[in-house]
């Protein structure tokens, strides 16, 4: 299989992959790749047509790139910068199922620049399972599979930190040299703190990460380290928190519908609100409320 965007096969007795696309953002693309490819197919060379981050999610398969033969498992990274030639087979298995992440030239040059990455985008073009980024892959596969245009901003935070995610492993196990983690600097203190505003002015609405980054000037991966190293959360749980937060007030203040709340302080579902206010406050919406409620006493 060739995880990231789909190249021709010459070979007529190979497994095509089957490409579902999950969410097209500005500069993010997210798709699942479903192949059944086994070891009666024989494998040919291909080429990358785009770079692209591709997460083993299920299978097995052999990735030959950089003339080193690589076996990927589930929580795997394939990567592939644009023209790099690369042989996959699947001769101990059949089959595979991938997620694969291609991002804009600006967002992925931002991300090696934050490594210093030298001479290559990618600094290995596979990296071993590792639970962060294996849980981070799951993350954005659920949250891209679910098809809500609502969820476009938790997509695209989530596709963000996996990369950074990436490439914070990738200078680990090449030895590559990371960018310095100096302390905030009084101008980078007030940026995160423009950008906290913002985020805050518009919590109940669609924002995306790139929108704030673009207000305070930023690429988003920049925007996304410099906030996270000046608050200690990143720019979406901020964004998350601030919904909660509003929502717990109202929860307390209203007999407004939990349904209604939800979708007033910029939840697009309902189920995830839930979910989401249960994790952050440890209490159910209803159970905060009739806990927390305060009724008004009626004036005669």
């Amino acid at each position: 299989m060739a995880p990231g965007p789909t190249p021709s096969r010459a070979d007529p007795a190979a497994a095509v992959p089957r490409v579902e696309l999950l969410a097209g953002l500005p500069d993010i693309t997210v798709s699942r790749h479903v192949c059944h490819a086994g070891p009666r197919d024989r494998p040919f060379p291909e080429q990358h047509r785009q770079a692209s981050l591709s997460f083993v999610l299920a299978g097995s398969f052999c990735y030959r790139c950089r003339d080193r033969t690589h076996a990927l498992v589930a929580g795997s990274v394939m990567l592939g910068e644009v023209d790099e030639a690369f042989v996959c087979s699947h001769e101990h298995g059949v089959g595979d199922v991938c997620l694969s992440l291609a991002l804009s030239e600006s967002l992925l040059a931002a991300a090696a620049s934050a490594h210093a990455a030298p001479g290559r985008l990618f600094a290995a073009p596979a990296l071993a399972p590792r639970p962060r980024i294996s849980a981070l892959a799951r993350a954005v596969a659920a949250a891209a599979d679910s098809g809500e245009p609502a969820r476009a901003p938790e997509v695209e935070a989530l596709a963000l930190t996996l990369t950074a995610a990436v490439f914070d492993e990738l200078a680990l196990q090449t030895g590559s040299p990371r960018a310095p983690r100096a302390s905030a600097s009084a101008s980078d203190r007030e940026r995160a703190v423009a950008g906290a505003h913002y985020i805050a002015a518009r919590a109940a609405e669609p924002l995306l990460l790139r929108d704030v980054a673009e207000h305070v000037g930023l690429s988003p991966f920049h925007f996304l380290r410099l906030f996270r190293a000046v608050f200690g959360v990143t720019p979406h749980q901020y964004l998350v928190q601030t919904r909660v937060e509003r929502a717990a007030a109202r929860l307390c203040e209203s007999e407004a519908p939990v349904t209604e709340v939800a979708f007033e302080v910029g939840f697009g579902d309902l189920s995830n609100f839930v979910r989401t206010f249960h994790r952050l406050v440890g209490l159910s919406p209803g159970r905060w409320r009739r806990q927390h409620h305060i009724r008004k006493i009626r004036q005669v």
